[in-house]
């Protein structure tokens, strides 16, 4: 077989099971949704999910990734950032632009599925994003707090906005958010360096 076309299809299902658990998240909690369900909605066989993943939670985290990546290229396409702080607060502003897009599905996963795994899977993905931007500054900066602990801080403030504007629709317009992004990045949590050339 042609490993190309094997390639094509894995990426494919994988694709196909992503997209369906989303959608079915979007009108139930991942904890009601069985494998068995996920895979008749998906049209796909139980035993290709497990082939490609554990559980839906390994699922979950797959198709996660896939839409980091998606809002990643977006943020490579902004003008180049040259601290810490200015890329720290271009996430910010980006998750705010996310949230507050009305095609969002992630608004409607989180409003079914606000308390633990989901949360913490996002929450996780994110922090891992902030911490791998801001270590690209490490020559430059000098990070008052570790990157890991800021990176998860800032990774909760993000998440607990986004779950306050779904829980409060209208209660904060877009500017108030973006004013609180910009407030939570300080220059309190990185120095320059002065021994680089």
């Amino acid at each position: 077989m042609d490993t190309d076309k094997e390639d094509l299809r894995v990426i494919r299902t994988r694709k196909l099971l992503s997209n369906t658990l989303l959608e079915m998240m979007e009108q139930q909690p991942i904890e009601k949704i069985s494998v068995i369900d996920l895979c008749g909605k998906a049209m796909v066989n139980r035993a290709t999910f497990y082939a490609h993943f554990e559980d839906k939670y390994h699922l979950l985290s797959f198709a996660l990734e896939e839409l980091k990546d998606e809002l990643y290229s977006d943020f490579m396409g902004v003008k180049k950032m040259n601290s810490p702080q200015e890329t720290v607060r271009a996430l910010m502003i980006m998750a705010v632009d996310f949230f507050y897009n009305e095609h969002n599905h992630i608004a409607n996963i989180l409003r079914y599925n606000k308390g633990g795994k989901v949360i913490s899977t996002i929450q996780e993905s994110i922090a891992q994003s902030i911490k791998y931007q801001i270590n690209k500054y490490r020559d430059s900066y000098i990070f008052l707090i570790p990157s890991g602990v800021l990176s998860n801080f800032l990774a909760g403030g993000m998440v607990n906005l986004a779950e306050r504007y779904i829980e409060n629709p209208g209660k904060y317009n877009y500017e108030d958010f973006i004013g609180y992004a910009n407030t939570f990045v300080t220059d309190a949590y990185f120095q320059p360096r002065t021994d680089v050339d």
